[in-house]
């Protein structure tokens, strides 16, 4: 083959190969989290830390009967809705029971549920994180307890539908703030045994 076939090929392919088309995968765009700080919340009966780049809202306070409170993270349209129950042992169970029922009334959505035992001996407390997987309203609930008389649960929520594939960093973000909450929360008023 001569040379001005060769170059005659060369230059075909090269016309050839720059007309092929290969479409790009479908991508998100990249999610970082914010760091902030973190601040202490005061209650009555317990405290905990939190990101200082999220609110704490109190919606109802009812010595009695409890208190409702939201966490919400503005940059990540989020809201971490909290109850806080005063329990005694006829009430736990109950409270136990309803938490297990809101985690798994996703099952239907869910791909997967995950649940992870949380326990602080020096605290008196213990719990269960749940990572919901897949299209779900609400991806990571949990509940911390003294077994004796307190009761603090948390749903994480975000104010719009959404992919849970787009999502997964930000879920991962909060958990993480869900997980430092679990660990640094205090009972004031614990009846436990210690």
């Amino acid at each position: 083959m001569g040379k001005q076939a060769m170059l005659f090929l060369i230059i075909c392919c090269i016309f050839i190969s720059c007309n092929e088309y290969t479409p790009k995968p479908v991508g998100y765009l990249r999610i970082d989290r914010e760091e902030s700080g973190v601040v202490r919340f005061e209650h009555a009966v317990f405290s905990f830390r939190y990101p200082a780049n999220a609110r704490i809202e109190e919606v109802k306070k009812n010595d009695e009967c409890g208190f409702w409170f939201n966490i919400t993270y503005p940059a990540y349209d989020a809201i971490l809705y909290c109850t806080y129950l005063p329990v005694d042992k006829n009430t736990l169970s109950g409270a136990l029971e309803d938490s297990y029922q809101l985690a798994y009334s996703q099952a239907l959505k869910a791909n997967g549920i995950q649940q992870s035992l949380f326990t602080d001996s020096l605290r008196h407390t213990s719990g269960i994180i749940y990572d919901i997987k897949g299209s779900v309203a609400s991806p990571v609930q949990f509940y911390l307890t003294d077994n004796a008389s307190n009761f603090l649960r948390g749903s994480l929520y975000f104010n719009q539908q959404v992919n849970s594939d787009s999502i997964a960093p930000v879920v991962g973000f909060l958990r993480e703030d869900i997980v430092a909450i679990m660990e640094s929360l205090e009972w004031k008023n614990t009846k436990a045994a210690r």
